[in-house]
């Protein structure tokens, strides 16, 4: 009885661990991190440019960041939302004004990030999940998740080489603000 008890405290306590959104998936810089291998190499420069694009405001000048990381042919979609390079990043103005007045502290991080590179150049695929939150206006602690997909290029104007050209996002967290319409697609993806 002591030890299935003691099992199941244990257990607790580590599940406890894996869902706080301050547990980090690793403590490196992926900016500056190297890589073993270039699987490691793409997810490190994928976590490196949505830590720099994520917009909020604490986050600084993430609208260069978005120019460097992004294809101005993207294809991208929120939820169920379509758009392209401008609509997109009008829905992370949207977004980074909504966190601006529903947050006191804001932070975001990965649970995952894992690269698939192409054999012949630097693009590939990569995928993430994620948690942001923090302490809202009125005093609280909201935590929400997200998961991201990411077609990426080789793309000598793009930072490091690359830059993505299809990007899928889903998020549980709510925005106050308001979302722009959407826009079609008019071709195939070719994914």
């Amino acid at each position: 009885m002591r030890f299935g008890l003691a099992m199941v405290l244990c257990l607790a306590s580590a599940v406890s661990a894996l869902a706080s959104p301050y547990h980090a998936k690793h403590t490196d810089e992926p900016c500056a991190a190297t890589a073993a291998n270039s699987s490691v190499a793409l997810a490190n420069w994928f976590e490196c440019g949505a830590n720099s694009f994520f917009p909020y405001p604490a986050n600084g000048d993430w609208s260069s960041a978005y120019d460097s990381f992004f294809s101005t042919s993207l294809l991208a979609s929120f939820n169920g939302t379509r758009y392209d390079f401008a609509g997109f990043k009008a829905l992370y103005t949207s977004f980074n004004a909504s966190i601006d007045r529903n947050f006191l502290e804001f932070r975001h991080g990965f649970l995952t990030v894992v690269g698939v590179p192409n054999s012949n150049d630097k693009g590939g695929f990569a995928y993430a999940t994620g948690w942001e939150g923090g302490k809202t206006v009125i005093g609280t602690d909201l935590w929400f998740t997200d998961a991201t997909y990411a077609v990426i290029e080789e793309d000598a104007s793009g930072y490091g080489g690359r830059k993505i050209v299809e990007f899928r996002e889903a998020s549980n967290i709510p925005n106050a603000a308001a979302i722009p319409a959407g826009q079609p697609w008019s071709c195939q993806l070719p994914y």
